[in-house]
């Protein structure tokens, strides 16, 4: 017997499209296995693209500044030298500085100054430089009547004011770094991920260390091109976990006593095994997202003049208590001469104090930019993806609808970046994953557009005049489909059907029978569609849809069930949306049947060699399409059957009878559909249930107060649309007395 020759051009068109399709995989993945390698890798000029994107994303973006934050910032100014002179200030000065803003309200005084030598204008230490004479016996006289040294005065007011100072942790030994604190971690041990390790630390003074509420590290974390993106939340000083001086000054302000850091593998941070850092670190009430070496990045939002105190007002009678009552205040440095400046994403050059400060402003405002430690896998799988997509775009499109498109792709990409830094605070390269996209489309398309749009063209050529061009589209994209036969899948079968409608078209001519059918079709066709559904087929004034083919849909039953209601509540603006015609009788009311059945079914490619149809065959549909005449029988505009009760048993149903359905054996139980979730949850249906329950299993037992019970469901206002369900039950009820008598 001799073959179609349509179905030999499609077999040999398959195999031609299998082997394009093959070819573009091939020439997409070595553009973007280059690019993954490079974003796994991450080597520095690589880091350095990234780095100046996110600059660019927080400097396009910066933080909001809120002039009500918690935060200020003392400045020693250029003016604050030449009104109060050249650095270093006397102790002395700086306790009147701390007491000053003690005594306002501070919540707590951050000294981002280093005090690890003694005050060289202290009385003692100029005794020790001068040589013996009577001037200096009388000076050595007055420091003992005096007895206390500018640092023990420094330190005094640092004991009687919540004040945390800074250490500077060091790769070159140095004294072990106190603890004023505690400190607790879930997880992997969290001083793993600390990065750089330092050996030692240089200290304060000793009797500021004892003095001061906490002690925290001075020390940032710039990258290779010095601008500060990340400060540390915590360091590594020899064994010990040692607080920044922020993440110290924040403790101190809320008054907690503990930190608790959480790494890979704690609860609700399972790493599978995997050691992948630092997560989130808890500050008082403060959680915070680190990245995986326990850093944040900074969301800047640049200089701002309200943050900035000048120290020579705090140190006169222009200072103003309210500047810092309650708020956490940095004392350091933006004069130039001191050198204590740093370059962030926003600004070349600011003071290092405000970058502790911004830190804090980070933390308590509640800002969040974290590049996470799955950023670099997710971003290899993008780029996968997005060179494997292009490659797809390339096949499936022409080449100037397949350029614009890969363009648009990658253009979605970079927003994308935008997208979840603007909207989560998450860092995602915007770079690499539209390169992959651009160069895996111009590589596939460099080495196979002659041969795609050949092949294209020869099957719209071949199956044009068989098939519609949403199926031919649909076969271009898989060619695997060019075969006859189906799959056996559960699917949710819909059969609906226009009530009296044979009334209406009797008394239309053809044109309006057919216009009235397109204006009820149309809406209908929408809401199955919007639902996940397929249409089949309109038999007549009747529709037949599907759920859960082609495309998986996990949530078939309930996406059915909310078509049907939904279907039944069009009708009205449906009916209100009819031409009238005032020439002919007043119309009889527009309703609806719909009958709903889940189970397995055969769906796929379905017909002969000659021509064949994407549909659905099977007991399920027979069953479907023998529910749907049964509304009319009871009067309900949807009947479900009693699987799709039991796969979707939260919507609203009443049980209304048992039938034998042509073709099965044994009753099916049938239900009512009333309403969605929220209608069965609530008291009125709940009650009508019960009602309705009763009166059922009553009729069902010959019980002698069926037909009372019946007249008990007739009489409930709910009930009304099931007044022809309670007059079969009473018919039936009725001859039961009677024969029982």
């Amino acid at each position: 017997m001799s073959q179609n020759p349509v179905v030999s051009s499609v077999r040999r068109r398959t195999r031609s499209s299998l082997w394009n399709w093959a070819a573009a995989i091939v020439w997409a993945l070595p553009p973007a296995v280059l690019c993954a390698a490079l974003i796994l890798a991450e080597p520095t000029p690589v880091r350095a693209i990234k780095n100046l994107i996110f600059d660019s994303f927080v400097t396009w973006k910066p933080r909001a500044y809120d002039p009500q934050t918690p935060v200020r910032v003392v400045d020693i100014d250029e003016e604050s030298l030449a009104r109060i002179g050249q650095w270093p200030w006397p102790r002395t000065t700086l306790a009147r500085l701390v007491k000053t803003l003690g005594d306002a309200g501070a919540a707590v005084v951050a000294l981002d100054i280093l005090l690890s030598e003694p005050d060289r204008t202290s009385l003692e230490q100029v005794l020790a430089t001068m040589p013996p004479s009577p001037v200096r016996d009388e000076l050595e006289k007055s420091w003992r009547e005096k007895g206390v040294s500018n640092d023990a005065a420094l330190a005094d007011i640092v004991g009687q004011t919540p004040v945390v100072i800074g250490l500077v942790a060091t790769s070159e030994g140095g004294a072990a770094p106190p603890m004023k604190y505690g400190l607790a971690w879930a997880g992997d041990p969290a001083i793993d991920f600390l990065r750089p390790p330092f050996s030692g630390s240089t200290l304060p003074l000793t009797p500021l260390v004892e003095a001061a509420a906490g002690v925290g590290a001075l020390n940032f974390l710039p990258d290779r091109d010095t601008i500060v993106r990340r400060a540390p939340t915590f360091v590594r000083i020899g064994d010990k976990i040692v607080p920044s001086l922020s993440m110290e000054a924040l403790r101190i302000a809320q008054q907690a006593s503990t930190y608790v850091i959480k790494s890979s593998n704690a609860n609700s941070a399972e790493a599978f095994g995997a050691h992948t850092g630092i997560v989130s670190a808890r500050n008082g009430d403060a959680i915070i997202d680190t990245e995986s070496d326990g850093s944040i990045r900074i969301y800047y939002s640049g200089y701002q003049a309200a943050r900035r105190i000048p120290a020579w007002k705090v140190l006169t009678s222009e200072f103003n208590p309210e500047d810092a009552r309650n708020r956490i205040v940095f004392v350091g440095a933006s004069a130039a001469a001191l050198s204590d400046v740093r370059a962030t994403p926003i600004d070349a050059i600011a003071p290092g104090v405000e970058v502790h400060a911004e830190a804090v402003e980070h933390i308590v405002s509640g800002a969040h930019l974290v590049r996470p430690d799955y950023a670099r896998g997710a971003e290899a799988v993008a780029i996968i993806a997005a060179g494997l997509l292009a490659a797809i775009i390339s096949i499936a499109f022409s080449a100037t609808v397949g350029a614009a498109l890969a363009m648009l792709l990658a253009i979605a990409l970079a927003l994308g970046s935008w997208f979840l830094f603007s909207h989560n605070g998450l860092l995602f390269d915007a770079v690499f994953p539209p390169l992959s996209a651009l160069a895996s489309f111009a590589s596939v398309t460099i080495a196979s557009y002659r041969r795609s749009e050949q092949d294209k063209a020869q099957i719209r050529s071949a199956f044009g005049r068989y098939v519609s061009p949403a199926v031919i589209e649909r076969l271009i994209a898989d060619p695997s489909q060019l075969q006859l036969g189906g799959e056996m899948r559960d699917l949710t079968v819909m059969f609906s059907d226009i009530r009296n409608f044979t009334s209406r078209s009797e008394r239309l001519p053809a044109t309006e029978v057919v216009r009235f059918l397109n204006a009820v079709h149309t809406p209908m066709s929408d809401i199955v569609m919007r639902s996940g559904g397929t249409l089949d087929k309109y038999i007549g004034d009747g529709m037949m849809a599907f759920w859960n083919a082609p495309l998986d849909d996990p949530d078939h039953v309930r996406n059915a069930l909310r078509a049907a209601l939904a279907m039944i509540e069009a009708l009205p603006s449906i009916a209100g949306s009819l031409p009238a015609d005032e020439s002919q009788p007043p119309q009889p009311p527009l309703g609806l049947g719909v009958g709903l059945h889940t189970g397995p079914a055969c769906v796929g490619n379905l017909g002969s060699t000659h021509r064949f149809n994407y549909s659905i065959v099977g007991d399920t549909v027979n069953s479907a399409a023998r529910i749907e005449p049964l509304c009319k029988d009871y009067g309900t505009p949807v009947i479900v059957s009693e699987a799709i009760v039991e796969a979707a048993p939260e919507f609203a149903y009443l049980e209304i009878d048992e039938v034998a359905l042509r073709g099965r054996q044994g009753l099916t139980r049938i239900f009512a559909l009333q309403g969605d979730a929220k209608r069965a949850a609530s008291e009125e249906f709940q009650a009508l249930k019960r009602q309705h329950d009763e009166a059922l299993a009553a009729v069902r037992s010959n019980a002698t107060d069926a037909l009372a019970r019946i007249a008990e469901c007739e009489t409930s206002p709910a009930a009304r649309p099931l007044l022809k369900v309670y007059g079969k039950w009473r018919a039936r009820s009725g001859a039961s007395v009677v024969s029982d008598a």
